[in-house]
């Protein structure tokens, strides 16, 4: 070809499709990453030595996938990001909103920590999971004794791909609303005359106790494992846009059943010990490790201790709406 003909194409900025020696998909399977909380724990102890509320929107540590040099990637997933974020007794975080959705996992906790969202006061006890769904007022206060850590993750690549983030300061205001939690408490039961017309669970708050209840009354798989999904009461669809949220127990001494999607997940080991199969590499967890399950790569897991469990947030719903999923099973 010629080069009047590369640079007429240039200076009209178009290209060849037939010069071009990819058509995606290639080196699907990534390798995956952990982080271990032994590495984890002095950075954040470090990190309240280095900044305080005054100088930060939030004290948080972003949890980078070496995987992803590229900075409008940098993240731990390709359609996640996830951070840890620390606040100390008697601080607080300034009210503010973003199209980001937003959810949390607590890690460590004495009840103090308190999230509001939406006007709503939530307490963070380990092991609640907590939404801040897009758009919605949040703040953070802490009266209690001892340090708070939670697992912060957001749909923030979606968003930067679509070009649809925007952030604003508080004071909250126009707050919607609320469904009250007695009028969400019996399952099978939804209040239709309530006006609710979001995307996202009237919940804000999936206490450690229900899920933990849940779980034992599950029947196992054949493998032995336990998996329940946090749903939006109304719909029973996820919880919220962009993130989908699972607790998994698996079977100790038996590996779950193998699987492989182009669906990311990232699991926080929420109690426990064991051990997971990630294509041909194996990662041994504990309480508190984070660790992505990179698309593309046969994934099992298996408890090494009894009362192991995984925090499990992925993008799997985000590529079913719009028929993008696809999943395999061994056997």
């Amino acid at each position: 070809m010629s080069d009047q003909f590369h640079g007429d194409m240039e200076a009209a900025h178009i290209s060849a499709l037939w010069e071009r020696t990819s058509h995606g998909g290639e080196g699907l399977a990534e390798a995956a990453h952990i982080w271990r909380w032994d590495t984890l724990n002095p950075l954040l102890d470090a990190a309240v030595d280095a900044t305080n509320m005054d100088n930060a929107e939030r004290r948080v540590l972003v949890l980078e996938n070496p995987a992803y040099d590229d900075l409008h990637r940098r993240g731990i997933g390709l359609n996640m990001v996830v951070n840890l974020q620390i606040l100390m007794p008697g601080e607080s975080a300034r009210p503010h909103r973003h199209t980001l959705n937003a959810l949390r996992f607590i890690i460590e906790g004495d009840g103090g920590a308190v999230t509001t969202v939406d006007g709503k006061p939530v307490p963070m006890m380990p092991g609640d999971f907590l939404l801040t769904p897009g758009m919605c007022w949040h703040e953070h206060s802490h009266s209690g004794e001892t340090r708070a850590v939670w697992l912060d993750a957001l749909d923030a690549p979606l968003h930067q791909h679509f070009d649809t983030n925007l952030f604003e300061a508080g004071p909250s205001n126009n707050i919607p609303p609320q469904i009250p939690e007695g009028a969400l408490a019996s399952p099978g039961i939804t209040p239709v005359s309530a006006e609710w017309n979001q995307p996202y669970s009237p919940m804000y708050k999936y206490p450690l106790a229900n899920v933990e209840a849940v779980l034992k009354e599950t029947p196992a798989a054949k493998d032995g494992s336990r998996r329940i999904r946090y749903t939006n009461p109304l719909t029973g669809g996820a919880a919220m846009p962009g993130i989908d949220c699972y607790m998994l127990a698996p079977g100790q001494g038996a590996e779950t059943r193998a699987y492989r999607s182009n669906a990311n997940m990232v699991c926080l080991a929420a109690t426990g010990e064991g051990v997971s199969t990630i294509g041909d590499e194996t990662i041994t967890w504990k309480k508190n490790d984070i660790f992505t399950l990179p698309r593309g790569n046969w994934i099992t897991h298996k408890a090494t201790s009894g009362d192991a469990k995984l925090f499990q947030l992925t993008d799997r719903d985000v590529l079913a709406q719009i028929h993008y999923l696809r999943e395999e099973f061994a056997g």
